[in-house]
């Protein structure tokens, strides 16, 4: 494995190959997007510790998308059984750390929510875990910005470790703590295209909400008609989003090719 280090403009190239992605397959990649989404919000229901979950489910659901963005891109069925790919990969054993390096995830976010929180007597910690109240008194007040702009310079480097971790894991076999290092490494290398790539994907949410601003006072639609219009146009940002993230990996880790078994379809190093 050997990380390449990309010139800035690599990093808008990303957005626009994972658009050229999502319009492979579109109907399929966009069904696997909101699966997706179902199957990491749905512990969410769980009572007290259900807005926790996520964080301990992501890196096993996200080797199972990016299995599917990888069978897209070499011309297979992105099949939703794929999603769970992470339960058969490398013989079925890929799942334990993956599982670690999720609860290594709830962990440091948790730590960071905390940090942020002291600056704001844990409204940013209510706000996050879901126990946030319509008429909290946190709610408008300075110290939440600040709570906010703290986490969030915190918690940067948290998910620049894993922004490749889960994959390093299930397709690398390196060791979770190893394989946030890794990653914080790769992106750290290409911090340039990284940048571009975050402030490409902020200038297309900013570009989108002026345009859907103007539609609705021009048109003023009904909540109906707006709902039917901006959740497909919502779930093509995220899985565009969601191959972009997978194009940043192709191109950034080198290693020998990776293909898709005819069996069980379980990503494989070729020599």
């Amino acid at each position: 494995m050997h990380i390449e280090q990309l010139p800035a403009r690599a990093g808008w190239q990303w957005v626009l190959k994972g658009f050229a992605l999502v319009r492979r397959q579109p109907l399929p990649i966009l069904s696997l997007t909101f699966l997706y989404l179902m199957m990491l919000t749905a512990p969410s229901i769980i009572p007290s510790i259900g807005g926790l979950l996520p964080l301990l489910l992501t890196p096993l659901l996200a080797v199972g998308l990016m299995t599917a963005m990888l069978a897209v891109e070499q011309g297979r069925a992105a099949l939703p059984r794929l999603l769970i790919q992470a339960f058969y990969t490398d013989g079925g054993k890929a799942w334990k750390p993956l599982l670690i390096l999720g609860g290594l995830n709830l962990t440091i976010t948790l730590g960071t929510i905390l940090i942020a929180s002291i600056a704001d007597n844990g409204t940013l910690m209510r706000m996050m875990t879901g126990h946030l109240e319509r008429d909290d008194p946190g709610l408008g007040e300075v110290d939440l910005l600040v709570a906010a702009a703290l986490f969030l310079t915190l918690y940067t480097p948290v998910q620049m470790a894993l922004w490749f971790s889960p994959l390093f894991v299930a397709w690398h076999r390196v060791p979770p703590i190893k394989a946030m290092f890794f990653s914080l490494i790769a992106v750290w290398r290409n911090r340039a295209p990284f940048m571009v790539y975050s402030i490409s994907w902020l200038a297309i949410a900013v570009v989108l909400s002026m345009a859907i601003q103007l539609i609705i006072r021009l048109f003023d639609p009904s909540p109906l008609l707006l709902s039917i219009f901006l959740s497909p146009l919502s779930l093509t940002m995220l899985a565009a989003l969601y191959a972009s993230s997978w194009v940043s990996y192709r191109e950034t880790v080198q290693t020998d090719t990776v293909a898709l078994d005819p069996i069980d379809r379980s990503p494989k190093d070729l020599a």
